[in-house]
């Protein structure tokens, strides 16, 4: 079995440390070069993303006799517990130390980050320098540890994990249905892109979920609409069944978060990932579109007029479909003018007469820019409005579609795409 195996993703950390423990095992090859050979890592990144388990993998593949610390006594006990573990393990050596969850062995915050446990443990770590004892630790929040026991010499190498990105979810998906009794028609792609932005562990929880919903129904298989009701639940939020939600509004919500589909389909075609009227977690209005440009769109000029519009698709739908004023879409709001205004003030993308340059702006500046902001999103309304009209088979499609079933995705979209016209 190769190295890592049972890791899904982070490829390239993989690599630094399959290096690391090459140095680890081969030692005389690297001092003959003459460099030194890592004594310590540390992984950091936000919880349930597989940082333990990479440790573990890296501890097996060592072949060191391994010790581990977690926030198990009280303070005072606590210290000595870490005292006498490096003690051991510098009697054991070669061997290895994981410092699991190490920023949690102290009620400490960024600006009080001297505790004695961390003290402790430079002191420990600097005492077996020495002696072949290497340090692996992982953390949450990284922040929150003193500078001085995570720079080099103590831990040489720090990486940073991040959620998976949708390709790896993928595997990930894979890797839980591969032994529960699932339909044949699981379609492990539309689900991560349900799922992105989410751990390795909340990825778990779905997938059992899931399982749990099918089998309490009284199935022995478990569907694609089971996994992606669980994302809805677990991710977005998605309603309860206990309170009926008038048809009028649901229709009005379907109205307005088409908009955004549509939009979103016409600037970025593809790249919608799901929508649904069933979601509350993010939106007050009741719905829930994302989408996921290239990741160089985020910072091109166009990309960000392109978000503003998206932002706008679900009030303009409402008023093209319904002559009426959509009154559920304060947060979009607040959203387009916060994005506007940074195109006037930060990026000065129109002129220079909008730019706040700190305490010595004039009032007529700030009036300027309010002005500016207003005159700049109707434009952005008026042009987003005519896209609807210009596409409004389109977004009748999408909205009945989307009433109908309540959650649709980008397979969904794939169909209905043949009504586009061009943005």
């Amino acid at each position: 079995m190769a190295r890592f195996e049972k890791v899904i993703g982070f490829e390239a950390i993989k690599e630094q440390l399959n290096m690391a423990l090459d140095a680890m095992l081969d030692v005389e090859k690297y001092r003959k070069l003459g460099v030194t050979v890592p004594k310590g890592i540390l992984l950091d990144g936000v919880p349930g993303i597989g940082k333990t388990l990479i440790a573990k993998e890296f501890i097996a593949e060592s072949g060191r006799k391994s010790f581990v610390i977690r926030k198990n006594k009280a303070d005072g006990e606590f210290v000595d517990l870490i005292r006498e573990t490096f003690n051991e393990a510098a009697r054991n050596a070669p061997s290895i130390i994981l410092l699991d969850d190490m920023d949690k062995f102290a009620n400490e915050d960024s600006y009080h980050r001297n505790a004695d446990e961390y003290v402790t443990i430079q002191s420990c770590i600097d005492d077996v320098k020495d002696k072949d004892v290497f340090v692996i630790a992982t953390t949450n929040e990284i922040q929150y540890l003193p500078s001085s026991l995570t720079r080099s010499g103590r831990f040489d190498w720090i990486f940073n994990l991040n959620v998976p990105n949708a390709e790896d979810s993928e595997k990930i998906f894979s890797y839980y249905l591969k032994n529960k009794h699932v339909e044949r028609d699981v379609d492990t792609m539309e689900l991560a892109r349900f799922a992105r932005g989410y751990s390795c562990a909340s990825l778990e929880k779905v997938v059992n979920d899931a399982g749990l919903h099918a089998g309490f129904e009284g199935r022995e298989l478990i569907s694609q609409d089971d996994l992606i009701q669980s994302c809805l639940r677990t991710f977005y939020g998605m309603k309860s069944t206990d309170k009926t939600i008038p048809e009028a509004k649901l229709r009005r919500i379907a109205i307005h978060e088409a908009g955004h589909v549509v939009i979103s389909e016409l600037l970025y075609p593809g790249f919608v990932d799901f929508s649904s009227i069933n979601c509350n977690k993010h939106s007050s209005a009741g719905g829930l579109t994302t989408y996921r440009p290239n990741e160089e769109e985020n910072y091109k000029f166009e990309g960000l007029e392109n978000r503003i519009m998206i932002s706008l698709g679900g009030k303009a739908s409402v008023e093209v479909v319904t002559g009426e004023i959509d009154t559920g879409a304060n947060g979009d709001m607040h959203n387009v003018y916060d994005q506007v205004r940074c195109l006037l003030d930060d990026h000065t993308a129109y002129d220079f007469d909008s730019w706040c340059h700190g305490n010595e702006t004039a009032e007529t500046v700030y009036s300027n820019l309010d002005r500016a902001t207003g005159l700049e999103v109707s434009r952005y309304y008026k042009k987003t409005k005519q896209l609807l009209i210009k596409n409004r088979e389109l977004l009748d499609a999408v909205i009945e579609d989307l009433y109908a079933k309540k959650t649709i995705s980008y397979k969904d979209l794939e169909q209905l795409s043949k009504l586009r016209k061009s943005a």
